[in-house]
This record gives structure tokens, sequence and C-alpha cells, in this order.
């Protein structure tokens, strides 16, 4: 029996064998006790620090929100159980969830969310600061309601505060050293061991304030490689694997003891062109539009889905994925040679250049970057790859513009809030160059970041689309990157794994996890 699930979005808004990693004997023991095996570890445990999607499955195990996204994609109450917002759209009042209690036994109450806010204020290094930058106030009206007042009206904050992890005060004060080795959330499991770079065991919280999971650990092992993965899932060692190559999803789709889900994904893959990088020189290629245009002449995104993922990918026809809100498509870059030569020749860049590509070290962005040094060559722009851990490209990628030595970036987005702010402003606007951000291709277009400013004040959801398709217009006629397209994204696990739910930003979720031999 086949067992490919395809899971589609609902609405706009879309809900051992490798180095450093267990050896099974280790991971698994035969109980009640789950193990993921992941293409790349988190970058940190602290839930205000960390950001990649790894580090975001790993932390949401342990740290939840104010609100969340249920299985439809709308935003609904999780701590807090209740809001409501001032007629000015400026005051967010929250009634939160009454009895709960942090991993440390502190309790969770209004000076808590007071304190998350505070923190953020007190050290711009953190992710979080990136999430609470429009928060001009958080007042705790009583122990257990909240008002967060914003510096300007934003149509989308209730969707990014659903990015905006609770941690107990106490553990707070103790700062991010002792929260890379101890949770302090109020999630369904607790940190128990964690070696970096190999494996992360949490235990079941077994005071958690609402139904939880039906294991008693869960334990993340980091295995880079694909055919490693696999072969885990096919014995036994590991009970869920993510992701499943595209390439390798007919060796198990027909296997009665797999399951491989599909999900529509929003996670979007393009090259940041730094456009204020000089060559040798002096010159500097990427600041003309005409090189970077002829970057996306030459680049065939038909058969970069193909030869990479094996067909499980959507070609790109704007600057994000087609199932985030306000998505207006353009017209697609067709591979053409030759106007990418003409183009390539009126920029004075005839002979091409040599320029360096950074990439995580994983099988399947190597095989990426590797199909895009290939189309690159056609019009004599030799690219260098420079493979590192994720966690080495993110310290490269937060370097300043006087800093940075990132030339060209292969990467995804994933916008945890799907809406179109959220999957723009991080990584295009203007203010958001790294370590405020992260536009790496050092673009800075005033009527794009007016249009997205814009946009968050407004209140009509059609000019709030005609806005957003100026600025993806914009965009994608500038072409700060390469556009190469949004990939499914495909996770599978045992047949007895049930309760796993997913976030198409490219996130597990497993408070209901259970495993019924």
């Amino acid at each position: 029996m086949k067992k490919l699930v395809s899971l589609m979005l609902t609405g706009a808004l879309a809900f051992s064998l490798s180095t450093g990693a267990l050896a099974a004997e280790e991971v698994k023991s035969p109980d009640n006790d789950l193990v993921v095996a992941l293409q790349a570890d988190a970058t940190h445990l602290d839930p205000h620090v960390s950001s990649n999607g790894y580090s975001n499955t790993i932390t949401n195990a342990m740290y939840e929100t104010l609100l969340t996204f249920n299985e439809k994609s709308e935003v609904v109450p999780l701590l807090a159980k209740e809001w409501s917002v001032s007629e000015d759209g400026l005051s967010y009042t929250f009634v939160l969830n009454e009895g709960i209690k942090f991993h440390d036994g502190e309790p969770f109450n209004a000076d808590a969310v007071v304190a998350v806010y505070q923190r953020g204020l007190d050290d711009d290094s953190l992710t979080l600061k990136r999430s609470i930058n429009n928060w001009e106030s958080v007042t705790a009206d009583s122990e257990y309601q909240v008002t967060i007042k914003l510096k300007e009206a934003n149509n989308t904050f209730v969707n990014k505060i659903t990015q905006v992890r609770m941690v107990s005060p106490k553990a707070m004060e103790q700062g991010k050293d002792y929260l890379a080795k101890n949770s302090a959330g109020t999630g369904p499991f607790k940190l128990s061991d964690r070696v970096d770079g190999g494996y992360t065991k949490l235990v079941r919280n077994d005071d958690y304030w609402q139904e939880g999971p039906g294991v008693d650990t869960l334990t993340f092992t980091v295995v880079p490689e694909d055919g490693s993965r696999i072969a885990m899932l096919q014995t036994g060692e590991a009970d869920i694997i993510d992701p499943v190559p595209a390439i390798d999803v007919a060796r198990i789709e027909d296997d009665p003891t797999i399951v491989v889900e599909n999900f529509p994904g929003i996670t979007y893959r393009y090259v940041t062109l730094n456009t204020q990088m000089e060559l040798p020189d002096g010159r500097k290629p990427f600041a003309d539009k005409r090189v970077r245009q002829a970057l996306n002449y030459a680049f065939d995104s038909k058969a970069y889905a193909q030869v990479v993922f094996n067909g499980y990918a959507v070609e790109p026809t704007s600057i994000f994925s087609q199932n985030i809100m306000y998505y207006a498509p353009q017209t697609p870059y067709t591979p053409d040679l030759d106007k990418a030569k003409e183009l390539m020749k009126e920029a004075g860049f005839e002979d091409g250049f040599d320029v360096q590509i950074i990439v995580d070290n994983t099988t399947i962005e190597m095989k990426g970057a590797e199909f895009v040094k290939q189309q690159l060559s056609q019009i004599n722009v030799n690219v260098e790859l420079l493979a590192n851990e994720s966690t080495a490209n993110a310290e490269l990628t937060s370097a300043p513009l006087e800093d940075t030595t990132v030339q060209m970036w292969y990467v995804n987005w994933g916008s945890g809030s799907y809406e179109a702010d959220g999957s723009m402003r991080n990584i295009l606007h203007g203010d958001k160059f790294p370590p405020n951000g992260y536009n790496t291709a050092f673009w800075n277009n005033e009527e794009f970041n007016n249009l997205l400013d814009d946009a968050l004040k407004m209140t009509d959801t059609e000019e709030i689309a005609e806005a957003y398709a100026k600025a993806q217009a914009i965009a994608w006629e500038e072409c700060p990157w390469i556009f190469l397209g949004n990939n499914n994204t495909l996770t599978a696990h045992k047949s007895y794994v049930t309760g796993m739910q997913y976030k198409p930003a490219g996130e597990l979720v497993f408070r209901t996890i259970s495993m019924n031999h």
C-alpha cells in the first residue's frame, strides 16, 4: 500500500551514522523513547537566540507562546486564553491561563511576559529583538492580564507574536549560557542532556498544564547524511527523520512500516547577491541590476526543481511562496542564455568574474549549490563553494556590512508567521542589514521599504494586497537574489508514530506525539 500522504494548506495562511551523532545503541531504547534524526543541529537552545528551523523544532517542544496556529493556520490562544485589540489598533490585551508553571517551578503570569519584553530591550544580540522592535510597552494590568502597546499599528501583530516564546524570568536572569543547558519554558518536554552537534535529549514534562505527549523521552540526533537518515528509519534506529531527500521517496514510500508526509511548503530558496561586494579590481558586479538579472536568466528553475528535489518543488513566480497571504505572481525569468550574456556584456562583465558562495554542508544544500554553480558557469561566472556548518554560516551572515565576507549565500527562508511582511521584511528591507536582520544582499530600495512600512498600518485588505503586490514587483525586477523556488517538505516516520504535527515553515510539533506499537 502506498503511504505517501499529501497535506494541503488550508486557506491563505498555511499552517549512529554521522560524525558527532549518537550510535544507535546509545540513542534508541525499546519502550517509550522516541528518536528523531535531523539533518542539522539547533544553533542554540535559548529560544530568544536561536533562529533556524531545526532550532525551532527542538525549542518548540520546550517553549510556548501566547498565541499559536491551529491546523487551519488560524491564530488561536495558547498561553493566553483570549485577547482583544483597541480601536486604534495600538493596544492588545491578553488574558492569560492560570496555574501554569515554568520548568523551574516559577509561575507563568503577566510579570513573566513583561520580563520577556524587557530582555529583548536590554540585549541587542537576541533574535527576540527583531520580534519586539515595534512594541512601545508591556504592562501587567493584573496577575493574569497583560497589555502590549505598539509604536505603530501593525496588522500582522497577532501573527508575529506566535514567534515570541515565554521563558522563566528567573532563568533569563542567568543568561544565554544557562539556557543553552537548561530548559525554562512551559512546554510538554524538558531538557535532559545535550551534546552540541550530536544530540539533544528531552524528557516529558509530567506537570504539563494540558494534555501532553505519550512518550517518555524525545531525542533529536544530528545525521547530516541523507542515506544515513533513511537507513536509521528503515532499521528502526530512528522513529522520525527530517527531511526525507526527494530522490529517496521512492525507496521508502511502499514500505508498510513507514509513512512519508508530503507538505506543500512555504520555505523559499534563493541565493543572496551582495550588492556592495567589490572584486579585487574594485568593480561591484552585483551593484548592477543587469548582472543580477543576467544570473536569473541563466538559471533554469524547472531543471533545478527536478534535479535537486526530484520534482517535489515549485518554480519561483514571486519572491516568496504562493502559499503565503498576499502572494502576487510575477512574470517568470524563463531561461535565456542569449539574453543573459547580452546583459552581462552591457554591464561590462562579458568575461564574467570569480565569486564565492557560502552554503550549509548538508547533502541537499550542497547539491543545490552545485547546480547553481553549474548554471552560472554558462555566463562565465565562476563560483567557488564554501561549505560550512549551519552554525558557522549563521555567524558569518550576522556580520555588519563593514565586516562581512559574504558574497553570495545559498539559503532558504520560511516565515513562521505565514504572512507577506514576515516573508520580506527581515530579508529585504533596508533597515534589516545584519546584525539587525538577514538582508545579506545589502539591498536598499526606498520605494520597497516604504510599501512594506505603509502596508503594516493599513486596515483595508485590498489596499494591503496592492501594496504588497507592488513590493513584490519591485524586488522581482531588481533581483537582489537568484530566485530558486520553494520545495515541498518531506518528512517520514514509522507507522506506529501518531500525533505529530507540522508547521509549513519547517518545524515539527511534538505536543501530542505518541507511539502505538
